[in-house]
């Protein structure tokens, strides 16, 4: 060994001995902060096919491939985060001797292809992904995907790569030159080809290794003093965020909300105490440790911004900002949190949902914006579950602060008083058969029929859903099919309640639904 070799040996090892303490008390820190949130034993059911959903969503990138082209790009950069570690065991052994190989493998033509191939597409992979986010930068699109996102933190992952790939190709390239690249041309194309431009230098390939290295090293260090840079943590969480997702099948969140949740447990009306038992969330370690997971791995692509019609249409909400609000919020606030220190804890009291003069993580305005529609947890790659999140802290609002926009107060009476979101006299519920030039059968009339035809709200008091209802009708009547309504005895599923955060008026109303149908002998 020269003493170039020796000096390069040693600071590469200096700066993995760093590097590799500084992961370690990362890693443990961002533990600590998702051990604060609640339990949620959900999580760990049916493993078996949670393993396989993590397995082909991750490897198959099925949700990725959704946007044909970022997700294939995003394949490629993957592929090569995991497969070129193999270039980076070389570079250390290079450090030590410029001539070193894999044992085994290192001499292959295969390996060297497959490593020729996977630096090549990884490339390729991160240069479309630049290319992607310049274009869509917010100053030439005011309302970029990319809007809210942390430039600096995105621009240095990807030049990282960028860097690797071409250390990986200079060194295999000096090697070439200096007749020491084991591999035949059809298997290192490039490599050879770089090998005919440059010089054969050996100290060359050891200072290149170095630069690889330092390079590794580097982006760990940096991620691991920035324990809130989803644009490269989520590398590693997003397997676990994907493994413990709401469901164990492929399906994203959405669906029917989860229950009120309390100490990990559904939440009894009947039973429950306001002074024991959490009513929604109204501070970040009142989520679940899963939504904590969530906020850690949210990449920051914006995906879920592209799609909110919310956001689409102007109004303050952004998915993918409303998290970032909170990941940031709850990695400032653990400090606070796991310290013993009562005085250091008071200064964490920041209110969860409150407008600017309150210093609030999330502004009323962005709260109650959304729709609930799911689009935001459908476009998710990592399946982060916003409308969960956005629920659970209406709830505290609507049921222990009674805040909550105007327009939604008339609706929640409307639901409680009338059984419908406007207000209309129940005994009006089934008008909309006047006018059917046949006879609706009712379930009260106590007639045999097959199907229960469940109207809703909007189809029976909405002058132009109506329309849809009297054509279901005729269709089922004039294909012979045996059905009945309920007619005024049918009332709100209370849905609208529950989007809303009221989940006491859904309650009641589906218990008073379940026991119609019960009545009725629907099942």
């Amino acid at each position: 060994m020269g003493s170039v070799q020796l000096v390069v040996a040693s600071l590469a090892l200096a700066a993995t001995v760093v590097a590799l303490a500084l992961v370690v008390r990362a890693v443990r820190r961002m533990l600590k902060v998702i051990r604060l949130g609640k339990p949620d034993p959900e999580r760990f059911t049916a493993k078996g096919a949670r393993l396989r959903t993590m397995l082909t969503e991750t490897l198959g990138h099925t949700r990725m491939l959704k946007w044909t082209v970022v997700g294939a790009a995003h394949w490629f950069v993957m592929v090569g985060f995991g497969a070129l570690a193999f270039t980076l065991a070389e570079a250390y052994g290079e450090a030590f001797d410029p001539d070193f190989a894999l044992p085994l493998i290192g001499h292959w033509a295969v390996y060297g292809l497959v490593m020729e191939a996977i630096a090549a597409l990884t490339g390729l992979g991160i240069g479309t992904l630049i290319v992607i986010r310049l274009l869509n930068r917010p100053r030439r699109r005011p309302r970029s995907r990319f809007l809210g996102s942390t430039w600096w933190q995105a621009y240095y992952v990807e030049y990282t790569i960028v860097a690797i790939v071409l250390c990986i190709f200079a060194i295999r390239g000096l090697k070439a030159a200096g007749g020491d690249l084991p591999y035949p041309v059809w298997a290192a194309p490039i490599s050879r080809g770089l090998g005919a431009l440059l010089p054969a230098s050996g100290v060359a390939i050891t200072l290149v290794a170095l630069v690889k290295i330092l390079v590794s090293l580097a982006w760990f260090v940096v991620i691991a003093v920035n324990l809130t840079m989803g644009v490269a943590w989520h590398r590693f969480a997003a397997f676990f965020n994907i493994f413990f997702k709401r469901s164990a099948s492929s399906a994203p969140a959405l669906g029917g909300l989860r229950p009120m949740m309390s100490n990990g447990k559904p939440l009894d009306f009947e039973e429950a105490d306001p002074d024991t038992d959490q009513f929604g969330v109204s501070k970040v370690e009142e989520f679940t440790w899963k939504g904590l997971l969530d906020f850690t791995t949210c990449t920051e692509c914006g995906r879920c911004q592209s799609q909110c019609p919310a956001w689409n249409t102007g109004k303050p909400l952004s998915p993918k900002l409303l998290v970032l609000s909170l990941r940031d919020h709850a990695y400032a606030k653990a400090p606070y949190l796991l310290s013993e220190d009562p005085a250091a804890r008071a200064e964490a009291e920041r209110p969860l949902v409150g407008g600017a003069a309150e210093g609030g993580v999330i502004d009323p305005d962005v709260l109650w914006s959304c729709t609930t529609c799911g689009a935001c947890v459908e476009q998710c790659p990592v399946d982060i579950e916003h409308v969960d999140h956005i629920v659970d802290m209406r709830r505290y609002q609507v049921l222990i602060e009674s805040n909550f926009p105007s327009e939604a107060g008339v609706m929640l009476r409307n639901l409680e008083s009338k059984g419908n979101p406007w207000g209309a006299q129940p005994n009006t519920r089934s008008d909309w058969v006047k006018g059917l030039d046949f006879e609706v059968p009712r379930v009260e009339d106590g007639g045999e029929f097959e199907y229960l035809f469940w109207v809703g709200c909007a189809g029976a008091f909405d002058d132009r859903a109506k329309k849809t209802t009297r054509a279901v009708a005729t269709l089922l009547h004039e294909a012979g099919v045996s059905f009945a309504i309920l007619g005024n005895n049918e009332t709100c599923t209370g849905d609208p309640a529950r989007r809303m955060g009221n989940e006491f008026v859904f309650q009641g109303l589906a218990q008073q639904n379940a026991e119609t149908l019960i009545e009725a002998g629907i099942t």
